[in-house]
């Protein structure tokens, strides 16, 4: 008995030595919690804990652009060309020039949500913008990490990119948000240039006049790298934007004919 307890103190001593590490394995889950709604990484990604948080951060920065007075107004927004079926601003901000495309899409705010969220796949079947879609990591519902890239556009030639997004339901609608993060197990290609996203992001509200309709608000800042001169990109933007909302549009406007024929 007395040998029993000799082997077994120091391994019981061992033991209580481990369980606040063991416990602080458990609270350490990473999570954030935006508008009641609270996403926390599993066991396997929280090695992805940073592009969680940088996902909430990029989440809160669109959310106080599009909360802020003056995106109703226009104020300190400049107006970019004439377009008949969206507008386009652009505005300079500490990051790079942030551009702005609002529009009117067919279909009501939770269609175009879902479509929009979880349509990811399919987007080069539809946008010939887009040269591959994937989801690179799966947090949850709300919470994920893509890897895209896009064809040549203008006087740029096509970028890889890699972001976490998420979303929430918010009282005037739905707020997607995504921001560029690096992963040293994906590391830039060799035949393409990985842009860097500050800030992209996407406002749906429901429209007034039509519950078949949905408002959308699409922000970027983006550094397209590469050797063209930051000055050209920049002045490309709006263009870029135009054409990619112009896709989505007849998007949308397909599925509305396509669920009208169903009904």
């Amino acid at each position: 008995m007395a040998q029993l307890l000799r082997f077994t103190a120091p391994a019981m001593s061992s033991l209580l030595l481990l369980l606040p590490l063991l416990a602080g394995d458990v609270m350490a889950a990473t999570s954030v919690t935006i508008h009641g709604v609270t996403d926390t990484l599993k066991p396997e990604h929280e090695k992805y804990a940073s592009a969680l948080k940088d996902a909430e951060a990029a989440f809160l920065d669109a959310e106080k652009v599009f909360n802020d007075p003056s995106f109703e107004t226009k104020e300190g927004w400049h107006k970019e060309g004439k377009h008949p079926s969206f507008s386009s601003w652009s505005k300079p901000t500490p990051q790079g020039k942030m551009v702005l495309v609002s529009t009117v899409l067919d279909g009501n705010i939770d269609d175009v949500m879902h479509e929009t969220w979880g349509g990811i796949e399919a987007l080069p079947s539809w946008n010939p913008s887009i040269a591959f879609a994937n989801y690179y990591a799966v947090f949850s519902d709300n919470a994920d990490i893509l890897y895209y890239a896009n064809n040549d556009i203008l006087v740029v030639t096509g970028r890889d990119f890699l972001t976490t997004r998420i979303y929430r339901k918010t009282p005037k609608g739905y707020i997607m948000a995504s921001r560029s993060v690096d992963l040293p197990e994906k590391p830039e290609r060799k035949e393409r240039v990985r842009a860097n996203v500050f800030l992209g992001a996407s406002q749906f509200r429901p429209d007034p006049t039509n519950n078949r309709k949905t408002l959308c608000d699409v922000i970027m800042i983006a550094d397209m790298r590469g050797n063209l001169p930051k000055e050209m990109v920049e002045k490309s933007m709006p263009a870029m934007m135009s054409m990619l909302t112009e896709q989505n549009i007849k998007h949308f406007h397909e599925l509305s004919k396509y669920s009208r024929r169903r009904r």
